[in-house]
């Protein structure tokens, strides 16, 4: 499947490109390949692909053009994925049809718009695919360009100027760092699928998610028996969990108990100010009385009220 990459704007553009920025613009466009297909294999892009994948992510230049009115042109060639993972035994995931039909480049166009758009599903992008598109800006050497990625018709085309890294970065900046984290609960037997594991708490399951398959191996022995996991807490932009990576994991003890709840990014007060300020809650008033009776106890009236001015800023 042939893709364009056309770079446009820069009035010293001749046609013509560096090796150094050529060698940035395809190291960039790969990593953001390279994760946007372990997201949808793993459901966490920072995973590394073997080598099997790493063949079903090439991607090949087949020329270079431009001129000095017309700015730079490359066209790329990638294969759809049913030409390659389809035959890959993987253990823990099954792809979707409509991966099998996408390729590397589709899916680097893809991710830019689903990081751009106000509609996305909280399961196209993460925070560690996020920075991967910002590092693409570093490809711009004027703030006139504008790069454009299409395959002829069958995926939008993208049009991305240094402007829309604004948004991506804001996007990226909301979802919360990951946090060191313990959580005890059952390994529920019937919530394991693409490399993801689910863990029964006190407060519903949550998500455990393995970056090598050893590791995953090792723990579905602990399959309908209580476990204790240790790991990094990914959170949404919202602060509320979205999975735990597994670090360590052990048979728990009595004290272990205490960590049977699922870990928030945001305590309650704050969470509650989000919902209030992303108009989430059934209205204001219900919500700040809400705030009113969690907070009554515990902050001077004069912390309240700041809180209450915040929550309408």
């Amino acid at each position: 499947m042939n893709y364009d990459i056309k770079i446009k704007g820069n009035k010293n553009d001749d046609g013509s490109i560096e090796f150094d920025r050529l060698s940035s613009l395809a190291d960039t466009t790969k990593e953001i390949a390279t994760k946007a297909l372990m997201l949808q294999l793993r459901g966490y892009s920072d995973v590394k692909p073997d080598a099997k994948i790493k063949k079903a992510l090439e991607i090949r230049l087949e020329s270079l053009t431009g001129n000095k009115k017309d700015g730079t042109s490359m066209t790329i060639d990638c294969d759809h994925f049913s030409e390659t993972i389809k035959r890959v035994q993987l253990d823990f995931f099954k792809p979707k049809e409509q991966l099998l039909q996408a390729t590397p480049m589709s899916l680097v166009i893809q991710s830019f718009h689903n990081a751009l758009s106000d509609n996305r599903s909280e399961t196209d992008i993460d925070k560690p695919l996020l920075k991967s598109l910002l590092k693409f800006k570093k490809n711009f050497i004027s703030n006139e360009e504008v790069f454009y990625l299409a395959n002829r018709g069958t995926v939008p085309e993208l049009e991305l100027t240094k402007e829309d890294f604004k948004k991506i970065s804001l996007l990226e900046d909301s979802i919360p760092e990951p946090t060191n984290e313990i959580v005890n609960g059952k390994l529920d037997e019937i919530k394991v699928s693409k490399g993801k594991l689910g863990l029964q708490t006190t407060q519903g399951i949550v998500t455990l998610i393995a970056k090598n398959d050893t590791t995953l191996n090792n723990i579905l022995q602990f399959v309908g028996k209580e476990i204790t996991i240790s790991g990094l807490a990914h959170y949404k932009a919202n602060g509320q969990l979205s999975f735990i990576e597994v670090v360590d994991y052990s048979e728990p003890k009595t004290s272990d108990l205490y960590f049977s709840r699922k870990p928030n990014a945001m305590n309650a007060e704050q969470q509650l100010l989000f919902q209030i300020k992303e108009g989430k809650g059934k209205n204001s008033l219900g919500a700040l009385e809400s705030l009113m009776g969690l907070m009554k106890d515990d902050i001077s009236e004069e912390e309240f009220n700041e809180m209450l001015k915040d929550s309408h800023r």
